[in-house]
C-alpha cells in the first residue's frame, strides 16, 4: 500500500473528524435558539468534547497498541459518528452526553494518525506530510462553515449533525482497505485499559523538552478553540452578519489554517520546527491585541483579513508539534509520547472556550474575549524560547529518533 494512499487517507479522515468538531460552532446561533440559551455558552459545548478526549487520551492510549492504529483510528471516526448522532436528538442532556462521546472518539484520531505517519513517512519530508495530513482540520472547518449554516438555514441544524456522521462511517470503512498493510505492529498482549492513566502526563513532565512542547501546545490550542468556537457567535451577535455570512468569516479562518500548516510545514523543514512555532506564537500574540478593536463599524475587508491571520496563527502549528513531538519522543514511545502530548493540548481546549464565555458574561464583549489570547500566546513563546535554550544536541538525536 503506498505512502500516497496513507496520507490521502489520513487527510480525508482528519476532514471529516474536523467537521464533525466545527459543525456545532458553525450553527451555534440556530441551537442556542432552539434551546433557549444564549449562543456564548458554546464554549461549554466544546468544554464537554475536551474532557471526553482528555479521558480517551488518558485511559485509552494503549488501544492502538492492542488493535492497530489503523484501526484505533477507524474507532476514532465511529466515536465521532455516534456522538453527531446523539447530538442531533432533540435534548439538551443528549447534547452534552453526543459531546462527551464525540470527544471519546476524536482522543484515538490524532495519536493514530502520528503513529501511521512516523512509521511510513521519509524523514525528510516528515514536518510536510505532518502538516499536509493536517490540513485536513482548516478543510473540515471550511466545509463545516460553507454547508452547515445552509443547511441549518434550510432543513435544520440536526441534519447537518446526521450529514456529518455519514461522512465519517464511510470513511472508517474506506480505511479498511489498508489496514492490513498498516496495522503488522500490533501487541494483542497490550491492555486496553491503561495501568497507569496518569503515566503519560508524567512520561512529558519528566522530560524537559516534550514538557516545554507540551506546555506550549497547550497554549496554541487555547486559542485555536477561541477562534473556532466564537467566531460565528461573534459575527452573528457582535458583528451584526447572518448565519449564513457569519459562515463565510469562518471560511476565511480555516482557510488562513490551511495555507498557515503548509507553508509552516515547508519552512520547519529548512529552519526547524521550534523557530517555526515562535514565529506563530508572534502572529497570535499580534492579530489577538488588534481583534480587541474590531466591530461592526470596521469595513468588511478589514474584518476578512483579521481572521485570515487569526486562521493562520491559531492553526499553523498543529502538525509541527506532532512532528516535533515525535521527534523528541524516546525511540519506540512515539505514540505514548504523542497522546501524553496531546493531554496538555486538550487541556488548553478545555480551557481556552470556557475562559472566554466567562470573560463575555463579565463584560458582555467578544473583542475582549479574543484579546485574551495574547496571555497564552506569550506563555507559548516563552515555553518554546526555553525549549530552543535546552534543545537536545544533535548527538543525542539518535536516542530519540528510530533510524
Amino acid at each position: 500500500m503506498s505512502l500516497a494512499f496513507l496520507v490521502v487517507a489520513l487527510l480525508v479522515g482528519h476532514t471529516f473528524a474536523s467537521m464533525a468538531m466545527t459543525v456545532v460552532p458553525a450553527v451555534a446561533p440556530a441551537i442556542a435558539r432552539d434551546y433557549g440559551v444564549d449562543p456564548s455558552l458554546i464554549g461549554y459545548q466544546i468544554a464537554f468534547v475536551s474532557l471526553g478526549q482528555g479521558a480517551s487520551i488518558m485511559f485509552l492510549s494503549n488501544l492502538g497498541r492492542r488493535v492497530g492504529a489503523c484501526r484505533a483510528y477507524q474507532i476514532g471516526l465511529l466515536g465521532l459518528a455516534l456522538g453527531m448522532l446523539l447530538m442531533a436528538l432533540p435534548s439538551k442532556i443528549l447534547l452534552a452526553a453526543g459531546s462527551i462521546v464525540m470527544g471519546l472518539g476524536h482522543g484515538f484520531v490524532t495519536p493514530a494518525s502520528a503513529a501511521l505517519l512516523m512509521r511510513f513517512s521519509p524523514a525528510d519530508k516528515r514536518n510536510l506530510l505532518f502538516s499536509f495530513q493536517q490540513t485536513g482540520v482548516p478543510l473540515g472547518g471550511i466545509a463545516a462553515a460553507l454547508l452547515a449554516p445552509a443547511i441549518a438555514v434550510i432543513a435544520g441544524w440536526p441534519w447537518v449533525l446526521g450529514l456529518t456522521a455519514v461522512l465519517l462511517v464511510s470513511m472508517a470503512a474506506t480505511l479498511q482497505r489498508g489496514r492490513p498493510y498498516w496495522d503488522t505492529d500490533l501487541d494483542t498482549k497490550a491492555a486496553v485499559v491503561a495501568s497507569n492513566p496518569f503515566g503519560g502526563i508524567m512520561m512529558i513532565w519528566r522530560d524537559r523538552p516534550l514538557r516545554m512542547l507540551a506546555l506550549t501546545g497547550g497554549a496554541y490550542c487555547w486559542g485555536q478553540f477561541v477562534v473556532i468556537s466564537y467566531t460565528v457567535v461573534t459575527a452573528v451577535t457582535e458583528l451584526g452578519m447572518s448565519l449564513i455570512v457569519a459562515g463565510t468569516l469562518l471560511t476565511v479562518v480555516h482557510l488562513g489554517s490551511t495555507g498557515g500548516r503548509v507553508v509552516a510545514g515547508w519552512f520547519a523543514d529548512r529552519v526547524g520546527g521550534t523557530r517555526v512555532l515562535i514565529w506563530i506564537g508572534w502572529l497570535l500574540l499580534v492579530t489577538a491585541a488588534l481583534s480587541f478593536w474590531m466591530g461592526p463599524g470596521w469595513p468588511a475587508i478589514l474584518l476578512y483579513v483579521l481572521f485570515a491571520l487569526l486562521g493562520a496563527a491559531t492553526g499553523a502549528w498543529a502538525g509541527l508539534l506532532l512532528a516535533e513531538s515525535a521527534r523528541l519522543a524516546p525511540h519506540g514511545q512515539t505514540g505514548a509520547a504523542t497522546s501524553g502530548v496531546m493531554i496538555y493540548v486538550n487541556a488548553g481546549k478545555f480551557l481556552g472556550p470556557v475562559v472566554a464565555a466567562n470573560l463575555y458574561a463579565l463584560t458582555s464583549s467578544y473583542g475582549l474575549s479574543f484579546a485574551s489570547m495574547v496571555v497564552p500566546a506569550m506563555f507559548g513563546i516563552y515555553c518554546l524560547a526555553r525549549l530552543e535554550s535546552g534543545a537536545t544536541p544533535v548527538k543525542d538525536e539518535k536516542a530519540r529518533i528510530p533510524a
